[in-house]
């Protein structure tokens, strides 16, 4: 065998196995270059026999301490989620957003049926008595679904040459809370550790329902 037929055979089998590494870990920034928490990625497997089933699982959005917990919920289109009110005091959970409009209206313990999200997009969820209340559920086409800890760091376990497409998602989007940016899959094997960046608008001084839901429109 000739050494250019080596050397051409090693570089196909390295750039096999770089394309399909089993994670690449992600970091996530604002337009400062600043650690980006909760943002989303979501992937679209080339194979989508499997990641179409289903998801049976009954999601919970609950309110702790005057907050809805987890801040971000990622569930699959069609899923049902329940609203637990675990504080002591009665809140009056509502949407006005296009995917899912919805009210609980004043309550305590946990309403008598979950609620099912059927069109994809982003819910913007507030309390009509705690006005600081604010919370969003992202619903998805049962796809993968990564979030970024407060390091901005993402662990991305899907190998990339099993990636279709990828979308970065976050509620401060420049753009509006319904906006998710298209990530060119390519800039995934530019290195070990791709950074991100996203525009974002600073946080309201006092976040309130109002203000976030008036940035969706």
């Amino acid at each position: 065998m000739s050494s250019s037929l080596k050397h051409l055979l090693l570089s196909l089998t390295l750039l096999a196995l770089f394309e399909a590494k089993a994670s690449v870990t992600l970091l996530i920034t604002d337009q400062h270059s600043q650690p980006l928490e909760n943002a989303l990625i979501e992937i679209e497997l080339k194979q989508k026999n499997a990641r179409k089933q289903a998801d049976k699982n009954l999601y919970v959005m609950d309110q702790i301490n005057k907050t809805f917990k987890p801040h971000i919920l990622a569930i699959p289109q069609h899923a049902l989620v329940n609203f637990p009110n675990s504080d002591d005091i009665r809140h009056h959970v509502y949407s006005f957003s296009k995917v899912k409009p919805f009210e609980l209206k004043l309550y305590a313990g946990k309403p008598k049926s979950p609620i099912s999200f059927e069109q994809l997009g982003v819910a913007v969820l507030g309390c009509n008595i705690h006005d600081s209340m604010v919370g969003y559920i992202y619903i998805h086409d049962n796809n993968l679904i990564y979030q970024s800890d407060s390091s901005g760091i993402i662990n991305l376990e899907a190998p990339i040459n099993s990636i279709a497409n990828a979308w970065l998602w976050h509620p401060r989007n420049s753009k509006g809370v319904n906006q998710k940016e298209i990530i060119d899959v390519n800039t995934l094997t530019q290195n070990d550790s791709p950074v991100i960046k996203l525009t974002i608008m600073p946080p309201e001084t006092r976040e309130s329902f109002e203000d976030v839901f008036k940035s969706a429109q």
